[in-house]
């Protein structure tokens, strides 16, 4: 009987690693399965909790405001209509919105590229959206001036404010509603945090020169002055001094409401007669961070004299809006990035309140 063959102690370590490597990968593979399976049932289960309107009265002008929007290749890949749904009702009962919207590239073919970005803009606008202010990176001045004549064509009226919009420096927007003037208008502060040469060649700059004597004549002949300003600070949850050194001249020219654009939430502030929202954060955004993720809507009931604002934390998760549900640590968080000296909110059902 021949006799077996002994193995080195080599030998031994070595096929110990082989069987060791093989299993340590069959497990690792077991493993990232069972996570992927996990996430995605967390994803189905999870509840968009819609942001509640508040009650609709005739003799008041309902009027809501929305942060950043992005609606490029990968959110498209879900259904828009369950993405949104959670803001479906406050768009729908207003009287006047606003949002901004980010333009996309799709596509290196203009043509693509060009109507993929106007079904953007026209499905924002099926949610009873009443002005879109453009934020472009993505095209050049001549596709931008081509895509506002066919969605202006397709809306009837000047619906786009913003970047992209603007190739004569004074574009707006004015409507009539329930009797009362509304006007719009979009600035971007081309000279603070910016590295795109696009958005100083298509936006309004915020400059005194030039929004004092804009927003001047808009007062004289509309009863509120809606101003979107894209500050050019992203990730900045503080309000800098310069922001509110401008936030302040827009209210001197005549600014009735101040609507900043930047990538988190700011502080919410009154100056004279102004209500001024820093920056509503994100509607929908690419960015991981889930401080990008999150953003306020804004619900305001006007009755020609005084206000009521109900401000509304949401989130973006698994593709899809939320209402945000705050445990008490991030409720503190939130309030604290919130509240100025001028403005102290109310929790109440559906958000947070305050009377201007």
């Amino acid at each position: 009987m021949k006799k077996s063959k002994r193995f080195t102690i080599d030998e031994r370590v070595l096929k110990w690693s082989k069987l060791h490597k093989r299993y340590n990968f069959i497990f690792t593979l077991i493993v990232l399965i069972m996570a992927i399976v996990f996430l995605v049932f967390i994803l189905r289960i999870q509840k968009n909790v819609p942001v509640e309107a508040m009650p609709a009265h005739n003799d008041e002008i309902n009027l809501t405001y929305l942060g950043n929007i992005n609606m490029n290749s990968n959110i498209r890949k879900n259904d828009l209509d369950e993405t949104f749904g959670a803001i479906k009702d406050i768009l729908k009962g207003s009287d006047y919105s606003t949002a901004s919207l980010h333009l996309s590239k799709f596509s290196d073919d203009q043509k693509r590229n060009m109507k993929e970005n106007i079904d953007n803009i026209m499905y924002l606008k099926a949610l009873n959206i009443k002005s879109l202010n453009l934020i472009n990176n993505s095209v050049d001045n001549i596709q931008a001036r081509d895509l506002q004549k066919v969605v202006e064509g397709k809306a009837g009226y000047n619906f786009l404010t913003g970047n992209g919009s603007n190739p004569i420096n004074s574009k707006t927007v004015q409507q009539n509603i329930k009797g009362r003037k509304i006007a719009s208008v979009d600035f971007t502060d081309v000279e603070s945090d910016y590295s795109d040469p696009l958005k100083n060649t298509t936006s309004i700059s915020l400059k005194p020169k030039i929004f004092i004597p804009l927003i001047k004549k808009l007062k004289e002949h509309n009863d509120v002055v809606v101003v979107n300003v894209d500050w050019g600070i992203p990730d900045e949850k503080h309000v800098t001094a310069r922001q509110q050194k401008y936030a302040h001249a827009l209210s001197d020219a005549g600014a009735n409401v101040i609507i900043g654009h930047n990538t988190v939430i700011q502080k919410v502030e009154k100056y004279k007669h102004t209500n001024i929202f820093y920056s509503l954060g994100n509607v929908t955004s690419e960015n991981f961070l889930s401080k990008n993720q999150q953003g306020i809507t804004v619900q305001q009931k006007w009755n020609g004299k005084k206000s009521d604002f109900l401000v509304t934390p949401i989130k973006s998760q698994g593709g899809k809006i939320s209402k945000a549900n705050p445990n008490k640590v991030e409720e503190i968080k939130l309030l604290n990035n919130l509240n100025s000296d001028s403005v102290k909110l109310k929790k109440v059902k559906g958000g947070y309140h305050y009377e201007s």
